[in-house]
C-alpha cells in the first residue's frame, strides 16, 4: 500500500538519485574522443526524443478520457519536446555521423545546440505554466483541442525548424565566442526556473491539501528540469554535471508521463487532485451563477431591461444621491396604448414581440447612464437625471414620434402609441411611492384625455 509518507520517501529518492548518477558519468566523461561524446549524445537524445513524442500521444489518451484541459496542454509540451528535442541532436557538433545542416562556423553550430535544448525545456516549462482552466466554457476553441491539432502542431514545428536551418543566421545567438552562454540563453534559463518554481509551489499545495501520485510525479518531475537547468547552467558540453544535466532531462518527461499515465489508469485522476484549479474552475463557475442570478433578480426576462425590483433599489440610490448633492431627477411612466388590442387580434406571441421592440425603443432614445424598467405587462418606467423641463419634453416627444410609427411582426400591422406621465423630486415627492403616485396620476389624465401624450404632474394637461 503506498501510504504518503512512502510516496514522499520514493519523490525524495527519485530527485536525489542523480546525484549517484553523477560518479558513474565524470568517470565516462574522462575517457573517449570528442566525436565519440558526439555520437553517444546524438543516439541518445533521439531516444530521449522519440520517449517525449510517445509520452506526449499518451497524455492525449488521457485528455480524451477525462477531458482535462491542462493535460493536453502537458501532451503539447512533451510533443514540442520531442521536435526541439530530436534537432538539438541533428545539430550536435562533432559528430562522425554527417549532419543534415551546415553551419557557416562552429559557434552558430553550437549556438544552435544550446538553444534548442533550452527551448525545449522552456516550452515544456511553458505548457506546465498555462493555467488549467485558461478556455473553461469556451467549446469552440475547445473542440480544436484534438489528434489533429497535436499532429498538425508537430508537423508544422517540424517543418518551421527545418526552413530555418537552411538559414542559420537569422537564429538568435545562445553561446558567446568563449563557449559562456549568452544574455539571451540565460535570460530563457532563468525564465524557464521561474516558470517551473510557480507551477511546483502551486502543485505543492495542492499536494498538501490532498495527496495523489499524479500530482506528486508533477512535482517531483518540475523539480528534476529544474536541476536540469540549474545544471546547464554551470557545466560545459562532454562533462559529467552536462551528461547528467540530459539524464535528468529525461527523467523529468517520464516521471512527468508516469503521473499522467497514473491518472489515465487508476482512480486517482489528475482533476480530481488539482485543488488549486478546481478552487479557480469553482470561483469561476459561481461567479457565472452569480451573475445569472443577478440577471434573473434584478432584469425582465422578456425585455432585458431591469424589473420592478431592479427599478426601486435605483430609484432609493438615485433619491439618496439627489438628496446629498441637492440636485434633481425625473421619473417617466410609459404605458402603451392599445397593446391590449394587439395582444387580443394577434396573439401573445406577436405581443410579447411589440415589447421587445418597444423596449429597444425606449433603451435608443435614452443616455447611457439613465435607467429603462419594464414595471408590469405593458408599463414602462424611466429613471433620468439632471434634466430641465425642456429636456423632459424632447426626451418625451421623442418616445411619442417612435411609438406612433406602426410595427409589422410576422405580416401583422401593429398600432400602438403611448400615455406618458413625468414626476420630479422633489418637486412632485421626496419618496418612491410619491413620485410614483404623481406620474401614475399624470400617465392617467393623459389616458383620459384622449392618449398619445405626455404630462408633468405638476403641471395642467
Amino acid at each position: 500500500m503506498l501510504t504518503r509518507k512512502r510516496m514522499n520517501m520514493i519523490a525524495i529518492l527519485i530527485m536525489i538519485l542523480p546525484v549517484f548518477v553523477y560518479f558513474y558519468l565524470d568517470r565516462f566523461s574522462s575517457t573517449g574522443a570528442s566525436h565519440h561524446h558526439g555520437d553517444f549524445h546524438f543516439y541518445y537524445v533521439i531516444v530521449s526524443s522519440m520517449i517525449a513524442l510517445l509520452l506526449g500521444f499518451a497524455a492525449y489518451l488521457e485528455y480524451k478520457k477525462n477531458k482535462v484541459e491542462k493535460i493536453f496542454y502537458i501532451s503539447l509540451g512533451l510533443v514540442g519536446v520531442g521536435v526541439f528535442y530530436t534537432f538539438h541532436a541533428l545539430v550536435t557538433p562533432n559528430m562522425s555521423i554527417p549532419q543534415l545542416f551546415t553551419f557557416p562556423d562552429p559557434l552558430t553550430n553550437i549556438s544552435a545546440f544550446v538553444l534548442f535544448g533550452d527551448v525545449s525545456r522552456f516550452w515544456l516549462a511553458l505548457m506546465m505554466f498555462i493555467p488549467d482552466h485558461l478556455f473553461e466554457g469556451k467549446d469552440r476553441i475547445k473542440g480544436c483541442f484534438n489528434g489533429y491539432t497535436l499532429i498538425g502542431f508537430a508537423v508544422i514545428l517540424t517543418g518551421a525548424v527545418s526552413f530555418t536551418l537552411f538559414t542559420p543566421e537569422i537564429f538568435p545567438m545562445f553561446k558567446n565566442p568563449d563557449l559562456t552562454d549568452t544574455n539571451l540563453a540565460n535570460l530563457t534559463k532563468v525564465v524557464t526556473v521561474l516558470l517551473i518554481g510557480v507551477i511546483a509551489v502551486r502543485y505543492y499545495y495542492s499536494y498538501k491539501a490532498k495527496s495523489n501520485i499524479a500530482i506528486l510525479s508533477f512535482i517531483v518531475g518540475l523539480g528534476l528540469i529544474m536541476e536540469t537547468v540549474i545544471l546547464f547552467m554551470i557545466s560545459k558540453p562532454w562533462s559529467a554535471p552536462w551528461w547528467l544535466a540530459h539524464n535528468l532531462f529525461l527523467m523529468s518527461y517520464l516521471v512527468i508521463g508516469f503521473g499522467v499515465m497514473y491518472s489515465y489508469f487508476s482512480q486517482e485522476q489528475y482533476r480530481f487532485f488539482d485543488v488549486f484549479g478546481q478552487i479557480e474552475l469553482y470561483t469561476k463557475l459561481l461567479e457565472e451563477k452569480n451573475v445569472k442570478l443577478d440577471t434573473l433578480a434584478n432584469y425582465d426576462a422578456l425585455t432585458g431591461l431591469s424589473n420592478r425590483r431592479h427599478f426601486m433599489t435605483t430609484t432609493e440610490e438615485y433619491i439618496q444621491q439627489a438628496e446629498k448633492e441637492e440636485s434633481t431627477f425625473a421619473l417617466m411612466f410609459i404605458d402603451l396604448d392599445h397593446f391590449k388590442q394587439v395582444n387580443d387580434q394577434f396573439g401573445h406571441k406577436t405581443g410579447d414581440e411589440l415589447l421587445k421592440i418597444s423596449a429597444k425603443k425606449i433603451n435608443s432614445l435614452i443616455k447611457s447612464t439613465d435607467v429603462a424598467s419594464r414595471v408590469g405587462g405593458d408599463e414602462f418606467v424611466l429613471l433620468i437625471k439632471d434634466v430641465n423641463r425642456t429636456q423632459m419634453e424632447e426626451v418625451a416627444k421623442r418616445i411619442l414620434e417612435r411609438f406612433t410609427e406602426p410595427v409589422m411582426i410576422n405580416g401583422n400591422r401593429c398600432n400602438v402609441g403611448a400615455s406618458i406621465g413625468i414626476s420630479v423630486y422633489p418637486d412632485d415627492g421626496v419618496t418612491i411611492d410619491e413620485l410614483i403616485s404623481k406620474s401614475d396620476e399624470a400617465m392617467y389624465s393623459v389616458k383620459q384625455g384622449g392618449r398619445n401624450n405626455y404630462k408633468i404632474a405638476a403641471e395642467p394637461l
